[in-house]
């Protein structure tokens, strides 16, 4: 079958360059490299090059538009066009060449099974944190958690599991959930339930740690329905509080159930369902919106510090056999 590699764009077309890296594709693309950077970026490289390299193919397949300088050394590699254009990009001096952007998460385990292999330590960095940026991590955290846990990156996984505290638990199902075991993802589940609890409890709590003295519109208004009997024995240590702010309380604790993390406290539906509760005092009516915007910050701090003292357990003993491998 007649090969008819192509030459890739720039800059991996320079003819100073003294060593081609052939993609696998049914029609391969040469990239033109230097050996020192390759060697720079990866012991694997550093070793073959002390090696004898082998003859050029036969000049005679290549294409009337590219033909090849037959003392350049040409290797075949496994990966192809896509994967090794985004990985020697990684591996050229940015004056050169500006650091490839990742488009998909698919894109980042291409690259990371192949810079492993070729035990390139610093584009596996590069990697990490790429993973982990906001564009990936804040829309496809259960994605980057899976992909974080197939390669051992700890602190990748325990930052991307934070996040599905964002999401729903009961998302679509994502291919790389294959990465995992049944125990990790239960894992991951008693994470979030125990986030839900830990969140909810924080703000059920709230109408107890009121104090008399507490400036809040629910503490100092007399006018609008309150939400217990003061003289009752249960709540006679409880500041006296409105019903309207109680039941926002509840709300919340109800869904930060399902979403626990701090923003939660702050949605905008439960918010103004409040306030429009509040709104029929002449009291309460006035100060709600701003003392509610108040709190609600207040509270979602707490919120979060409580749920980082949450630990996930990972048992870091299982990566390596819930790492699948090409």
């Amino acid at each position: 079958m007649m090969i008819h590699p192509v030459l890739a764009p720039p800059p991996f077309d320079n003819p100073a360059a003294d060593v081609i890296l052939r993609s696998s594709d049914m029609e391969p693309t040469d990239f033109r490299a230097f050996k020192l950077l390759l060697s720079l970026s990866s012991p694997f490289f550093s070793e073959i090059f002390t090696l004898p390299q082998p003859a050029n193919p036969d000049t005679s397949v290549y294409s009337d538009e590219y033909v090849e300088d037959p003392n350049t050394p040409v290797i075949q590699m496994t990966e192809d066009k896509q994967t090794l254009q985004l990985l020697l990009g990684l591996c050229l001096p940015i004056s050169m060449y500006a650091p490839p952007r990742f488009s998909s998460l698919q894109e980042i385990q291409m690259v990371q099974d192949a810079a492993s292999k070729f035990e390139m330590e610093g584009v596996q960095k590069y990697l990490r944190k790429e993973l982990v940026s906001p564009r990936f991590i804040e829309s496809q955290p259960l994605r980057a958690f899976t992909i974080a846990y197939r390669y051992g990156w700890d602190a990748e996984a325990r930052k991307a599991a934070r996040y599905t505290l964002r999401h729903p638990i009961n998302t679509a199902f994502v291919s790389e959930l294959e990465f995992i075991s049944g125990a990790t993802f239960f894992r991951l589940q008693e994470y979030y339930r125990m986030c839900g609890e830990v969140a909810s409890s924080r703000a059920l709590l709230q109408p107890a740690l009121a104090e008399q003295h507490d400036i809040w519109t629910w503490i100092t208004c007399k006018r609008c329905p309150a939400a217990w009997n003061a003289s009752s024995p249960d709540y006679a240590n409880y500041p006296p509080a409105r019903k309207w702010w109680t039941q926002w309380i509840e709300d919340i604790a109800k869904e930060l159930r399902i979403k626990p993390w701090g923003e939660t406290v702050r949605k905008w539906d439960l918010l103004r369902k409040a306030q429009a509760q509040a709104a029929g005092c002449p009291n309460c009516g006035k100060r709600s919106t701003e003392d509610l915007e108040a709190f609600s910050q207040m509270l979602a701090v707490e919120i979060e510090r409580d749920i980082s003292m949450v630990d996930l357990d990972l048992n870091l003993d299982d990566w390596s056999s819930a790492s699948t491998t090409e």
